[in-house]
């Protein structure tokens, strides 16, 4: 059984796959050198788990327990933040994209619904799906925005979209280089994919090692650096025009749930403050260790 340090058994007990070929270049994956259970391309340093995890897997891993108890304390409650991160982003992707190409949006991995609310005003049609049914039911009765909870790989979007997102989501994928090449074809050429995701390259990544707080799979598969991750878009059909590190905004009452709970597991001292109101107070950091990245679709 494979664990990492500083992470729960339930996320890391999935067992090792035999190497396989790197999803970015074809380049032979070897056992990492400095991080244990990962595997690293010996040509173009990509980082990944490098084990068979299935699509049942995935929707046993990010059933409710994933966002209300597991990864999160409570995803819902932690609203106001993941709104202004996606504020955030959406003020960039308005200086990218003119409003007369704001038509049609599509949101891979779309949880709660969050963001599709918040952009709802800046396009004609939007709709998102993700694997998890919980997420899906809420972002539909609560709302009102049009969430399914299906395989993107195998569901329709209709008509070609103008701007697809990925938040935060590239990293859980099990066949990232697939969604990659279907959102190709479902982006109309010209149009845009913004993701984002951590950044292995980055200083913090490469001076916290094994301690980064982004290495716990199998929930985080996959490990790309600015160069990895752009040369897969670019062998898929997109061009990036845009990279910036991305700030993320995070309640007191998360991070102390994250530091308390997933990585020390005192459970307990996280009870006794939890009630504490100083923790619905919010916190902007940019570590530098997150990418955001958009790329154009070529004609």
């Amino acid at each position: 059984m494979t664990t990492l340090p500083e992470h729960n058994d339930k996320q890391t007990a999935m067992p090792d796959a035999p190497a396989v070929r790197c999803l970015v270049c074809g380049g032979a994956l070897l056992p990492h050198r400095s991080l244990p259970a990962l595997h690293g391309c010996s040509d173009c340093a990509f980082v990944t788990f490098a084990a068979d995890v299935d699509e049942l897997q995935l929707e046993r891993l990010y059933g409710e327990d994933y966002f209300h108890g597991d990864e999160y304390a409570d995803y819902v409650a932690e609203g106001p933040e993941l709104r202004r991160n996606f504020r955030e982003r959406l003020t960039t992707l308005e200086r990218l994209q003119p409003a007369t190409e704001r038509r049609r949006l599509y949101e891979v991995g779309a949880a709660y619904g969050f963001f599709l609310d918040e952009a709802r005003l800046l396009y004609d049609d939007l709709a998102g799906i993700d694997i998890s049914e919980d997420a899906a039911k809420y972002a539909r009765g609560e709302l009102g925005v049009d969430v399914v909870a299906d395989d993107y790989l195998t569901a329709s979007v209709g008509e070609s979209v103008d701007l697809l997102c990925m938040w935060d989501t590239i990293e859980h994928l099990g066949r990232p280089r697939e969604f990659l090449e279907k959102a190709a074809n479902d982006v109309r050429p010209g149009g845009l994919l913004a993701l984002t995701t951590g950044d292995i390259g980055s200083l913090n990544a490469r001076l916290r090692g094994r301690r980064w707080r982004m290495i716990h799979p199998p929930t985080h598969l996959h490990y790309f650096s600015r160069e990895t991750l752009g040369r897969l878009l670019d062998d898929v059909g997109f061009d990036v025009i845009h990279v910036e590190t991305a700030g993320n905004s995070r309640s007191l009452r998360a991070i102390a749930y994250a530091l308390l709970v997933l990585k020390a597991g005192r459970h307990g001292v996280f009870r006794r403050m939890e009630r504490l109101r100083v923790l619905d107070k919010g916190v902007t950091l940019d570590l530098g260790d997150i990418m955001f990245m958009v790329a154009r679709r070529r004609p």
